[in-house]
């Protein structure tokens, strides 16, 4: 049964309620607009360009299975090292606990709505339209104890707020705390459809790096791991002028916030777009958005001879070929912005890695393994000081004693033995991929949508760098993190994502939404028959 077949509804109205009913779902009540969608609506008003690339004959040959809402692809495993070409990729095998590394990559699916107003016939009268409001989520949640989201699931020891976190929102508030509070871990359902785009993203990784497996025993080698993983990112864009899977961290409002940007290269996703918003700058409409929102003023010491920029692309697994709507492609684009902020400020020097250990209970000062040091040094031959250096240090009895006991002496030749040692070599490698600093990123930046079965790329969405945009949401959204509002649920025109979402039958919010406009549909079901009598009497 495809997604098309008004079966899928589940619902026993008259026709004319049911064209009352789609009328209100569709119009455009600016007035009643909530004001989480005024916050969204800086994020749909950024310019954007969509390109698809299956032609409609081809698209219509393949039928949209998807039945799942909007998943989140498991990052690869924290303790990946890359080196050189092909670059190796350092698994951990102890099976400790490290600090986890969160990708915000989704799988972006068109739901059904077979469930989007069930029920509504058995329910009692509807109160009336003034008095009818959401529940919400904290008067439904059993385990509430009063704590704001951000102290009860992100606060020490508990890990870190993520990038999924922070776009989370964009789909829907509810939704997402619903998740943290009746899910295993506060984690998503793993579906089949989220295992299939888990294995996509692992082929195009795959690309770029190959795996290694490296043992750590303690939490500053599984971080140390991490830190290495980055230098060998860095390394791999300056050599390849791509890298995927590159972990960053960054601030938002004093809360250390984790993610991987999927595809970091020094390809221009869509220079005809940029330079098209570019040209528009100066003859810009003081009514609309400044384009210098979107693009910095140009540097007037900017040579010829500079180093590319550095842009930013995210991949989508789908099981449709039906277009993106904007309420789709929000959290795609608060995943870029939230990346393009944090690469910028570790390429300004901006990101203190002293914090960063410290939020996650690491010791900077704890010196590594010697089988992660043997392990990773046997990679990295930089870990080692030239023997030279040493040599003319040691007597004939010191060399033949230090030979003897390598491994105990081995240590003392290395230059990274902790975390605060590999702080330098990081800052290094991030100025050699970033010699301007932030400026050295540019301000394009690219959601790709693919099929989940094949790889086959479906759609291409380029956007600009938006600040305002993105201070605009995280304003409203850490409003709910910081415990100062309740979660919202979705308004009536987003409805269908309810169709796809696994909290959909016990949501108050949604019951409630749907009691209000049913209430109103009725109301003017019989405004409109009270006019007919009328006009039917004179």
């Amino acid at each position: 049964m495809t997604l098309d077949s008004d079966n899928e509804f589940g619902y026993d109205f008259s026709v004319e309620e049911e064209e009352l009913l789609f009328q209100l779902a569709t119009e455009k009540d600016n007035v009643a607009a909530s004001q989480t969608d005024t916050k969204l609506l800086a994020l749909d008003a950024v310019p954007g360009k969509t390109e698809s690339l299956l032609s409609h004959d081809v698209a219509a040959e393949i039928e949209s299975t998807s039945t799942l809402g909007p998943e989140r692809l498991q990052s690869p495993p924290t303790s990946n090292l890359y080196r050189g070409q092909p670059l190796h990729q350092l698994e951990a095998s102890s099976g400790l606990p490290t600090p986890p590394a969160a990708s915000s990559v989704e799988d972006v699916l068109y739901p059904d709505l077979s469930k989007a107003l069930t029920s509504l016939k058995s329910r009692s009268p509807a109160k009336s339209e003034s008095t009818v409001t959401p529940v919400p989520a904290s008067a439904v949640d059993e385990n509430e104890d009063g704590r704001s989201p951000l102290q009860r699931f992100r606060s020490y020891p508990k890990r870190p707020l993520t990038v999924t976190d922070l776009t989370s929102g964009a789909w829907c508030e509810l939704q997402y705390w619903y998740t943290l509070t009746r899910l295993p871990g506060g984690r998503r359902t793993r579906t089949a459809a989220m295992k299939q785009g888990s294995k996509i993203h692992q082929k195009l990784e795959d690309e770029v790096h190959t795996t290694v497996q490296i043992d750590i025993t303690s939490k500053e080698d599984a971080f140390g791991l991490k830190l290495w993983n980055l230098v060998q990112g860095l390394r791999t864009l300056r050599e390849t002028g791509l890298t995927r899977e590159l972990e960053v961290w960054g601030m938002v409002d004093e809360n250390l916030v984790n993610g991987v940007i999927d595809s970091v290269s020094h390809e221009n996703p869509n220079p005809e777009f940029e330079a098209e918003l570019s040209s528009q700058d100066s003859g810009a409409n003081q009514r609309q958005s400044s384009l210098t929102d979107y693009f910095p003023s140009k540097n007037t010491n900017h040579t010829k001879h500079s180093q590319p920029k550095v842009y930013l692309a995210d991949v989508k697994t789908r099981g449709s070929f039906t277009p993106v709507s904007n309420a789709q492609i929000r959290p795609a684009k608060i995943q870029l912005l939230l990346y393009h902020r944090f690469l910028s400020d570790m390429a300004a020097g901006k990101l203190d890695f002293i914090k960063v250990f410290r939020r996650y209970g690491l010791n900077p000062d704890e010196t590594f393994s010697d089988t992660f040091i043997a392990q990773v040094g046997s990679l990295h031959d930089e870990i080692f000081v030239d023997a030279s250096e040493t040599e003319t240090d040691f007597t004939q009895d010191d060399q033949s004693s230090s030979f003897q006991s390598s491994s105990s002496a081995g240590p003392d030749l290395l230059q990274y033995q902790t975390l605060r040692e590999l702080i330098p070599l990081v800052r290094q490698e991030l100025e050699l991929a970033f010699p301007q600093g932030e400026n050295s990123l540019g301000n394009m930046l690219r959601v790709q949508y693919v099929h989940r079965s094949d790889g086959r790329e479906i759609d291409l969405h380029d956007f600009p760098v938006s600040h305002q945009a993105l201070e605009t949401y995280l304003a409203n959204y850490m409003e709910w993190w910081k415990g100062r509002r309740n979660a919202k649920g979705v308004d009536i025109e987003e409805a269908f994502k309810c169709g796809t979402c696994e909290f959909a039958s016990d949501c108050s919010w949604r019951q409630s939404m749907d009691d209000e406009r049913l209430q109103k549909a009725r109301t003017q079901q019989k405004m409109r028959a009270s006019r007919r009598a009328s006009n039917k009497a004179a």
